[in-house]
């Protein structure tokens, strides 16, 4: 639970749970030092979220930010069947429970999205102002686009990992395909700071896709390309890291990021 009195101390990590439509989610809070609010990071893993980004959650404490890393229903620990269409329902209730933390500065709340991930914080920040800044990288914003594989490689990719079977999740991309488009919402988010981040390597979201994005999101979005990055940044986490974590630093000081 999160550090309150009589613990006025906390130690700069701790675990979380809170609820999503009757469904108990669970993660992990990196916890920045001092007891006063801080900025804070959301960060949203991909599927089935084999890299959870706790090297970036580590670097933006060292940096003053809170970061929480929570896993979506029916994957992980998180309780409910895994369900792409309620994801971004998941990503809210993660900022309603920052929103009410007290560490947590409630003005300087952003998210951060890999691969579906930044698809998810696409979609829902387009709609929930309380994300002040988005970062992604890898981004699979158009879903309908990246996960047409067949029944055994779906399997061996994702579901074998989570709370669905391969004909779920292919009802489920389809249904998102079509009303839940991460390139269309994009348009929605300025003139909140934003940054895509992608490698030339991602053989999962061609790098063209990326540039597309940045080109559909216009002003204030920063787009950095890194050579040779392939999609989860594998040999690339440093720079990645500083990167992520020195732009975050850069737009918490700027009034664009303030409510």
């Amino acid at each position: 639970m999160w550090p309150t009195e009589p613990h006025p101390e906390h130690e700069g990590i701790t675990g979380v749970t809170f609820d999503s439509d009757g469904h108990r989610l669970v993660g992990v809070c990196y916890l920045a030092r001092g007891q006063e609010p801080k900025p804070t990071a959301l960060l949203l893993h991909g599927c089935p979220g084999l890299e959870q980004n706790l090297d970036l959650a580590v670097r933006l404490r060292d940096r003053g930010w809170n970061a929480l890393v929570f896993h979506y229903r029916g994957c992980w620990g998180s309780a409910g069947r895994y369900d792409l269409r309620t994801i971004p329902r998941d990503v809210t209730a993660a900022v309603d429970y920052l929103a009410g933390c007290p560490l947590v500065d409630a003005g300087r709340i952003a998210v951060v999205g890999h691969s579906l991930g930044g698809w998810a914080a696409l979609v829902t920040a387009a709609g929930d102002p309380r994300l002040r800044a988005v970062a992604v990288y890898g981004a699979a914003a158009r879903l309908g686009a990246n996960l047409r594989l067949s029944p055994d490689r779906v399997r061996e990719e994702f579901t074998r990992f989570l709370a669905t079977t391969p004909e779920e999740f292919a009802a489920q991309r389809d249904e998102v395909a079509e009303q839940m488009d991460g390139l269309a919402a994009v348009t929605a988010i300025g003139p909140r700071p934003m940054l895509v981040v992608h490698g030339t390597a991602d053989r999962w979201v061609p790098v063209a896709r990326a540039r597309e994005l940045a080109a559909r999101a216009g002003a204030p979005c920063r787009y950095v390309e890194v050579a040779e990055a392939n999609h989860a940044f594998a040999w690339h986490r440093a720079e990645l890291t500083d990167l992520i974590s020195g732009w975050l630093c850069e737009v918490s000081l700027s009034e664009g990021m303030r409510v």
